[in-house]
């Protein structure tokens, strides 16, 4: 059966939040058990044209992938591309979730169904679950992201509105999200007043239509199935099928923030850990979730070796991308400085080892640093600088750390991405970036992050693949232009 992903193609993109050593990560720092780095099984949900999936595959050799789609379209993209840049890890299946028998579902070490749960029947959201619980490892982890209430109510409101327009309703599938957006413009040029807090979410939701690309407007606004969930009820019904939840794998990321105030504030009151987070979900109008889950029955057997935030510190990379606002930049203490993160997230520092660590991390980004190897570098950078060392700034430094981490706005990672980080005289975009550079709208590094690209970015770097020096090149687009590109894929691991 042809499905409306099929009629209108999904436009597939990387997932930063669902990555499995983000993952680990966080079942880690949440008193869970270690899960697998290396040569491990993942299956994705839902995978489309393997935008999120083929990367992992790609950067991570040694290990199996699975895509599971019932949209012919986005699977035929998504085997181009295994093909065309060689992968022998992956495979795509055309498969309806709800029929798949218990011999093809393959154990693995993650499931990941992003941008699903919240848009299928409920016979399919079960037929999830049930599919994580029968294919998961016993260490093994699941990622689900949905719609989060009550901040997806506006949304809600905006999606009805849309779907009773008759000129949504006359329109042919492929032209469906075009009306809407017309609609969404109207309604804003309509709108006699921005004066009063309704009016202000009411417009912000109308914007997102207005703007967005139709594929997307259709897809989140106009599909068959489309539901907000408090987040008990979906912990709840995880439990039904023997799944535990985790903890949120937006938690330390800038779009799960919570101002520390209102953290604080939940924390003495007399609720429990998941009415602390829907009050935080109401409170801060948060409309998304991405929940990890872990098998239930074994936890109480397997005893689980927990690792207190320190200990867990030192076992990681540590990055950031925080940059310092003022200029010159003061590093004495008790001095307030301003940093900014690369989503605009700011935050203000005034301890003097943490803003040298700050500042020596962003030299770095985003290769990360070991906690021991910042400590001795920040000292350093302290001491050049005629500020003293405290006795205990060792210590204050691992708590800032584990405070800006929480706070959304330095990474840590349990393995550092190993490739090379030498220019070669003949630049070459390794494969993926070659495939990229002609089908994404981003590049996708080993860190799973993308980077997102311009016109003169691209002019510039089609044109690495091997057969042209780097003189050559800086001939055909100047000098400047080409040291920042080069610089650029060689920190991110873009070239082979």
């Amino acid at each position: 059966m042809i499905s409306d992903y099929d009629k209108v193609p999904y436009k597939g993109a990387i997932i930063p939040n669902s990555y499995p050593g983000h993952l680990a990560l966080c079942n880690m720092w949440h008193n869970g058990r270690h899960s697998p780095l290396q040569g491990f099984h993942l299956t994705e949900l839902g995978c489309g044209d393997g935008a999120n999936l083929l990367p992992m595959a790609f950067y991570h050799p040694d290990s199996t992938f699975i895509g599971i789609d019932n949209a012919e379209s986005g699977l035929s993209r998504a085997r181009e591309c295994a093909a065309q840049i060689g992968l022998h890890n992956i495979q795509f299946m055309q498969k309806d979730i709800c029929e798949m028998e218990q011999a093809e579902i393959v154990q693995c070490d993650y499931i990941i169904a992003h941008g699903l749960y919240s848009w299928v029947s409920d016979d399919i959201r079960e037929a999830i679950l049930q599919f994580c619980r029968n294919g998961l490892s016993t260490t093994g982890l699941a990622f689900i992201s949905y719609n989060a209430q009550p901040g997806w109510a506006s949304r809600g409101l905006v999606r009805d509105i849309l779907l009773r327009s008759a000129s949504v309703q006359q329109a042919a599938i492929e032209d469906k999200a075009s009306k809407a957006i017309e609609v969404a413009s109207e309604l804003l040029q309509a709108m006699p007043s921005r004066d009063y807090a309704y009016a202000v979410l009411l417009a912000e939701e109308l914007e997102r239509v207005r703007d967005g690309k139709p594929f997307y407007v259709y897809h989140e606004y106009l599909e068959e199935f489309n539901q907000g969930f408090w987040l008990r009820d979906f912990i709840e019904r995880a439990r039904q099928n023997n799944l535990n939840y985790v903890c949120d794998a937006q938690f330390s990321q800038w779009e799960g923030q919570v101002p520390k105030e209102l953290r604080r504030s939940l924390s003495q009151a007399d609720l429990d850990p998941v009415e602390q987070e829907e009050t935080a979900d109401l409170l801060c109008n948060r409309y998304f979730h991405a929940s990890i889950l872990c098998p239930s029955d074994e936890l109480g057997d397997v005893p689980v070796e927990s690792m207190s935030h320190p200990q867990i510190l030192k076992q990681v990379s540590i990055a950031s991308s925080l940059r310092a606002d003022s200029d010159p930049f003061d590093l004495t203490e008790g001095v307030v400085e301003l940093f900014t993160g690369s989503h605009g997230q700011e935050i203000t520092l005034d301890a003097s080892i943490t803003k040298a660590a700050v500042v020596l991390l962003a030299s770095q980004w985003p290769i990360g640093m070991q906690l021991n190897n910042l400590f001795q570098q920040t000292t350093r950078l302290l001491s050049e600088h005629g500020h003293n060392v405290l006795e205990d700034a060792q210590s204050q430094l691992t708590e800032e750390l584990i405070m800006l981490f929480e706070s959304g706005v330095i990474d840590l990672r349990l393995q550092q991405p190993d490739y090379n980080r030498d220019l070669p005289e003949y630049p070459k975009l390794h494969a993926l970036a070659r495939y990229e550079i002609g089908h994404r709208d981003a590049l996708s590094t080993p860190y799973h992050l993308p980077i997102s690209l311009n016109d003169q970015f691209l002019e510039v770097v089609r044109v690495m693949d091997g057969s042209k020096s780097t003189k050559e090149i800086k001939a055909l687009f100047g000098e400047d232009i080409v040291d920042q590109s080069l610089d650029l894929l060689v920190r991110w691991g873009l070239l082979e």
